[in-house]
């Protein structure tokens, strides 16, 4: 019987093939059945079910599932309705035939059906084949991986990525969230933006916790049984994830697969034990499941209170330890100009802001060039003391010194005030996060011992179940590690996450970003705008500048005017973007240069200054023409024979030499003649730390490569304890990045020259002119 135009199901088995002849007998109420043997069969009613007239379905753009394996090889689809159900007979290239009810099978659209989608998805591979990375005989990678995306899931976050409008973001309701890894207020607003949003960006600068806020993020998706593809441009920061997740502590190495290479997925197929870790100490009730969700909650809603004053502690040490190094600015210039100011002549104690308005009002006589009014003078007796009296008159600046003077000891006593009350308040915060922490973690425990815990023997798979079988693979290890470049090659081509965590996306171009995306429904998007971009060569960007001046696209979707963290929160202004603001690794004095030039005084310094010696360094070579090529035999000299001898208490594994250039980082190797130090360019130190810092520059006068911000930005940041600069003699540009530099370490170090030029008053002045607005505006 024509199998096309036919389809008899034997109590629910397609034997068509089999059929010669069929017919319904009114007689006996049967089917009499005539098979290809000859033999003829009389079935009761039910028990044959007759399918004729089918349709054809266009499956150009569908992807089929059945029982979680993919039906592949296609060649067409017929599709036969009856009995209030619907058959699909998939015919395939080599033949065969196979019948599947309908509602058995996942079955997904590509949105590439239209005529847009396709469009920048060509785009994207056209880009793709620029990449220069390839096999050993010859083949571009990237752009092999783009050849196979011949599907694209509506579902994805890549369809919404490539055309927003069509496919807008979406949101969702804020599940019960836990903190298994601890956490701060920036990393709780991502978790939650995480979890309620189809996109998400984290903006992680140095030494805030991006993989704390990861981890995080990997244990809500645990505990709701989804799976999560965790990818970096390099494979270091996937493992630091895969440490933490096995650590004594968490325990949770078991459900992790670092694949990606071919490399790593042997390894990892050859490391299966084939069963399951004793899970028996996470075994929990549900009743105390309940009261630790009740705790959970609560606990977090006493954080929100707890995170503020940490936040204004933070700022107020800020505050603080800008003022000390301020006041003895301005007690050497008041001993150099002899315009020393007084200690209050009543011992009663004006508020700063009183002392503010008051400094404000005389500084508007000197303006107004008018004489001080008697009322003046009276009101403010107590403060100048009879002996200033006639300065009034002949001095007035020393009068103002006089104001500035005791606005800074009202504002240290102020700080030194509420810093007290603050510590007080928080002396129970670091155990109430501590009780939260600990909750989470045995809540997730309890949760996955319902997976996972009353098994013993594990699935070994074999290599082909990573494309074969990826669902069940996903059941078993729902967290898969990867680099963003093998993200799709993990497992199965059309195997789509629940969601994408893409670490260090700053560094990932849009073509590799992209494919990515492509992988998931929902991503989260972490790196930082102020550290490394991508590499772009001049001969890339203009090969893709051509490709992209062919396709009518945002420029968001620039090759070379984006990296991917970039193109994301261009093309996606709705998607959320939090900055990670707390900042433990740093001595505060580094990271506040990092956080003055870079990051607009955002940060938040948790980290304490205990009065270490010489955080700060510069060292200047005699002045002259020293830079060769590209190193400096100079700065090395000096390096050699004055820096590393003063560090000499330092370990040398504790030790990092940052240089801009590889002629420089090759001849620091061969004089330092230390394999314990780390000599290196900046891009190798991308994501490491050091107690201490050696920054060279090379360049007599520093040039636009290394004088670049994204480079001195993470150069300096990797620096815990001590940042040594060692920069030539020579006067830099005033507007430089490095001369900033060497004026933020002179002025800290009270070395100030330039103070005619620049004024050292900045956080005087900063409230200055902050109540010169605010008495404008009552005007």
């Amino acid at each position: 019987m024509n199998t096309k135009a036919n389809l008899i199901l034997q109590k629910g088995e397609d034997v068509t093939a089999n059929v010669q002849w069929c017919a319904y007998n009114p007689q006996t109420k049967k089917y009499d059945v005539t098979y290809q043997n000859g033999k003829t069969y009389h079935f009761h009613f039910d028990s044959i079910l007759w399918l004729k007239n089918p349709k054809t379905v266009d499956h150009q753009w569908l992807s089929i599932q059945h029982r979680e394996r993919e039906v592949f090889d296609i060649q067409g689809i017929l599709e036969f309705s009856g009995a209030n159900r619907v058959y699909w007979k998939v015919l395939f290239q080599d033949g065969r035939e196979a019948c599947y009810l309908k509602r058995e099978l996942d079955i997904q659209s590509s949105c590439l059906r239209h005529e847009d989608m396709a469009s920048s998805l060509e785009y994207l591979r056209r880009i793709a084949a620029v990449n220069e990375l390839q096999s050993e005989d010859g083949v571009r990678l990237l752009a092999q991986q783009y050849e196979k995306l011949d599907f694209l899931d509506s579902d994805s976050a890549l369809a919404t990525y490539l055309n927003p409008r069509r496919y807008s973001l979406e949101h969702r309701k804020e599940p019960a969230l836990i903190f298994p890894f601890g956490g701060n207020a920036s990393q709780f607003r991502a978790v939650r933006e995480a979890m309620t949003n189809q996109v998400s960006i984290i903006q992680g600068p140095p030494g805030t916790g991006k993989t704390q806020t990861i981890l995080n993020i990997i244990a809500n998706l645990l505990i709701q049984g989804k799976s999560v593809l965790v990818v970096s441009n390099n494979n270091s920061a996937t493992a630091n994830i895969q440490e933490k997740l096995e650590s004594p502590r968490y325990g949770l190495g078991f459900l992790a697969a670092p694949l990606g290479s071919m490399e790593n997925k042997t390894r990892f197929l050859s490391r299966q034990t084939g069963v399951y870790p004793d899970l028996s100490a996470w075994m929990s009730s549900e009743e105390n499941q309940e009261k630790r969700r009740w705790s959970i909650r609560k606990i977090s809603q006493e954080l929100t209170e707890v995170f503020a004053r940490q936040e204004r502690l933070a700022r107020a040490r800020q505050e603080q330890e800008a003022l000390t190094v301020e006041v003895r600015h301005f007690q050497q210039y008041c001993a150099e100009t002899g315009l020393g100011g007084s200690k209050n002549a009543s011992g009663r104690r004006r508020s700063s802001k009183k002392l503010m308005r008051t400094w404000q009002e005389c500084q508007r006589f000197q303006e107004l060039d008018q004489p001080v009014s008697l009322g003046f003078k009276l009101r403010n007796l107590r403060i100048t003391g009879l002996r200033e009296w006639r300065s009034y008159r002949i001095n007035l600046p020393r009068v103002i010194t006089v104001f500035q003077a005791q606005y800074y000891e009202a504002k240290q006593e102020e700080l030194q005030r509420e810093i007290q009350q603050l510590e007080n308040l928080l002396q129970q915060g670091d155990q109430t996060l501590e009780s939260l922490t600990k909750k989470s973690l045995d809540y997730l425990r309890a949760e996955l011992y319902k997976t996972y815990g009353t098994r013993t023997q594990r699935k070994i798979f074999e290599g082909e179940d990573l494309w074969k079988r990826p669902s069940a693979f996903l059941r078993e290890y729902p967290v898969i590690l990867s680099t963003t470049f093998s993200s799709r090659s993990s497992l199965g081509k059309g195997v789509l996450y629940d969601y994408l965590i893409m670490d260090e996306a700053s560094q990932v171009d849009v073509a590799t970003g992209a494919l990515a995306m492509a992988c998931a429904r929902n991503a989260v998007i972490v790196g930082d705008l102020k550290q490394l971009p991508n590499v772009v060569t001049e001969e890339i960007r203009e090969k893709t500048d051509a490709i992209f001046q062919r396709y009518r696209l945002h420029e968001g979707y620039s090759f070379a005017g984006n990296s991917f963290l970039k193109s994301v929160g261009t093309i996606l202004p709705e998607a959320p973007q939090t900055l990670l603001r707390e900042h433990y690794r740093c001595h505060p004095k580094i990271i506040g240069f990092c956080n003055q030039k870079f990051y607009n005084n955002e940060l938040l310094i948790m980290t304490r200054d205990k009065g270490e010696k010489d955080p700060l360094l510069v060292y200047k070579t005699v002045a002259g023409d020293h830079r060769r090529e590209r190193f400096n035999q100079r700065q090395i000299d000096v390096l050699c024979a004055e820096v590393l001898p003063r560090l000499d208490q330092d370990a040398p594994e504790n030790i990092g030499i940052i240089a801009p250039y590889n002629d420089q980082v090759q001849a620091l190797r061969q004089a330092v003649n230390n394999a314990k130090i780390d000599v290196a360019t900046v891009h190798k130190f991308q994501g490491r730390e050091k107690d201490t810092i050696i920054l060279t520059p090379v360049d007599d006068v520093v040039t636009d490569f290394s004088d670049d911000p994204y480079l001195l930005n993470v150069a300096i940041s990797r620096a815990k304890k001590r940042l040594a600069l060692v920069v030539s003699g020579n006067e830099q540009p005033k507007d430089s990045n490095i001369g900033d530099l060497i004026a933020y370490i002179e002025y800290h170090n009270f070395e100030v020259a330039d103070s005619e030029i620049y004024s050292v008053f900045d956080y005087l002045y900063k409230q200055y002119t902050q109540e010169r607005i605010n008495v404008i505006k009552l005007i």
